[in-house]
């Protein structure tokens, strides 16, 4: 990974002036000399190793924004890059969105029940990766100055959109697999409407309804794989790698049923107070010391951590719905394979029309589907969360 990001900075030093990076490259003392790399920054061997590959874990992206995401390293001044690149991001997800809407629509014009619902799916999951990180850009659009809050504010924000990002790149990498599996079917759906339409069972209306199918679903995933390599690039770079990089994106890591019981709203809400930028603000306010103005300021602060507070209990509450539905996603998609296996043997004794075996598969694909926009929903609402007590959060 490192080679890449030097040798960027090499070729952005002959142009610019010289990026200052928040990661240690040389010993800036004698005591410093003999220590690794890894030491310099306060990192083990085996950490480090894991940052310097090219491989983009979900647990790093903290790490990797803090030392080699350049606006964050070099300046303020470049700041609002982070804010483009999240609306670039947000422009390709919303794009995606609308294709998924559109596609909902020529299905039930169709009347196809099935893939009016999963397409309705994909776009709900697009919907929540959308919202997340619309929160997110509108973060970090505010003005940040030393004045109202401290650096790491500004990088929480941008961990925080980069997390968004992630999530909503795995979104569609999981859309992009399950159109994978729509084409092989129409592919299969097609051979054997060929073979039955020389036996005399199929009608030539059969073929063609197949290879529309077909078509589309090849045009779908053509769009979302532009879309995919969009964010791709979006997303490597906000964590310093150089836009034609070749990194794999790992999958996230669930939340777990520990990490939910650990969150106390009751108490957690004493965190988000202390670390609040806003509340930080207000509290450091000395622009008058009359008595009206303390007795002013002191029901502001106490109006404002109601709200915090009732914003809390309102992303826990979320947490544990989207618990439930992760749950109920489960079951439908054991279920599913259930019904997948009935499916399979029907068909090899002959039992199901091509029609119905690819309806019941589409079906499968479409509780799939909610399996995975409900796993990332809990990961989105449970990271609203945790940058709550971090105190990025807004009081409204």
């Amino acid at each position: 990974m490192k080679n890449k990001i030097i040798a960027l900075s090499l070729c952005m030093a002959l142009a610019t002036p010289i990026t200052s990076y928040a990661y240690v490259t040389s010993p800036k003392s004698p005591s410093d000399v003999e220590k690794t790399q890894a030491q310099l920054n306060g990192y083990s061997e085996e950490t480090w190793s894991k940052l310097m590959d090219n491989t983009l874990e979900y647990v790093e992206i903290e790490d990797l924004v803090k030392n080699f995401n350049v606006n964050i390293s070099s300046a303020w001044s470049k700041f609002n890059e982070n804010v483009d690149s999240l609306s670039m991001a947000l422009d390709t997800l919303k794009a995606a969105r609308r294709e998924m809407s559109s596609n909902a629509t020529v299905a039930m014009n169709d009347g196809d029940v099935v893939n009016t619902i999963l397409y309705k799916a994909q776009g709900k999951g697009l919907g929540m990766s959308i919202q997340a990180m619309s929160i997110a850009k509108d973060k970090l659009s505010r003005q940040v100055t030393s004045t109202n809050a401290p650096i790491r504010n500004a990088q929480d924000q941008v961990v925080a959109g980069v997390r968004a990002l992630m999530i909503g790149y795995k979104n569609i990498e999981n859309q992009e697999k399950i159109l994978e599996s729509m084409i092989k079917m129409y592919e299969e759906a097609i051979r054997v409407t060929n073979q039955t339409e020389s036996l005399g069972l199929a009608t030539n209306a059969d073929i063609i309804k197949a290879q529309s199918d077909l078509a589309n679903a090849r045009a779908n995933l053509l769009n979302l794989k532009a879309n995919k390599d969009k964010l791709y690039r979006t997303l490597i770079t906000m964590c310093g790698w150089s836009p034609d990089a070749v990194v794999t994106v790992a999958d996230i890591p669930d939340v777990s049923e520990d990490d939910i019981n650990k969150l106390n709203p009751s108490v957690d809400i004493n965190t988000a107070i202390g670390n609040n930028a806003t509340l930080i603000k207000n509290r450091h306010n000395t622009s008058s010391k009359s008595s009206s103005f303390v007795e002013a300021k002191l029901y502001q602060s106490n109006q404002d951590e109601d709200m915090l507070r009732a914003n809390i209990n309102e992303l826990y509450n979320n947490i544990i719905t989207d618990k439930g539905n992760l749950a109920a996603a489960n079951v439908g998609v054991e279920a599913a394979n259930a019904t997948e296996n009935a499916l399979d043997t029907q068909r090899r004794l002959g039992m199901l029309s091509t029609a119905q075996y690819l309806g019941g598969k589409l079906s499968v694909l479409q509780k799939q589907a909610e399996l995975e926009s409900a796993r990332l929903q809990l990961k989105t609402d449970y990271n609203a969360y945790m940058q709550a007590l971090s105190g990025n959060i807004a009081i409204d």
